[in-house]
């Protein structure tokens, strides 16, 4: 059967494809299913357009550009967002908090000009930063 060109009404199947081609896992639909509703709270909660830098990476790509060992990304269940025209960091990343704390998001990783959302695998929340000048300009 054919899939669906869209994950959610916002994310489609290239969004949350490896960047070096691989596409999402057909076997891992439930896992699409917790991403779609986590991105489409976070982007509505936010008000504007998100774009979705990272998802799914095999563990070769993931290796390759440096992730970490244990990436959610690898497991299908990460998105690495920024804000698009009109949006700011900040309030993306009050956003990706909100989806937190409503139970969406377990993963919640600061950057200097992206946040990390994952949804699933962990048994408690996990929030940290990526860099010295996110750790200055967000505050858990």
């Amino acid at each position: 059967m054919a899939r669906s060109l869209l994950v959610s009404p916002h994310l489609s199947w290239k969004e949350l494809a490896c960047h070096e081609g691989t596409p999402y896992p057909r076997e891992w639909e439930d896992r699409s299913d917790l991403l779609g509703r986590m991105f489409e709270w976070i982007r509505g909660h936010y008000g504007f357009p998100v774009k979705v830098n990272s998802a799914y990476r095999t563990e070769a790509y993931n290796r390759q550009i440096g992730g970490a060992r244990l990436s959610q990304h690898v497991q299908g269940r990460a998105l690495d967002l920024t804000p698009v025209a009109g949006g700011s960091l900040r309030r993306l990343v009050e956003s990706v908090r909100a989806a937190r704390d409503a139970g969406l998001v377990q993963g919640l990783g600061l950057y200097d000009n992206f946040v990390h959302a994952d949804c699933g695998g962990r048994t408690r929340n996990a929030t940290w930063y990526g860099s010295r000048k996110a750790e200055t300009q967000f505050s858990l």
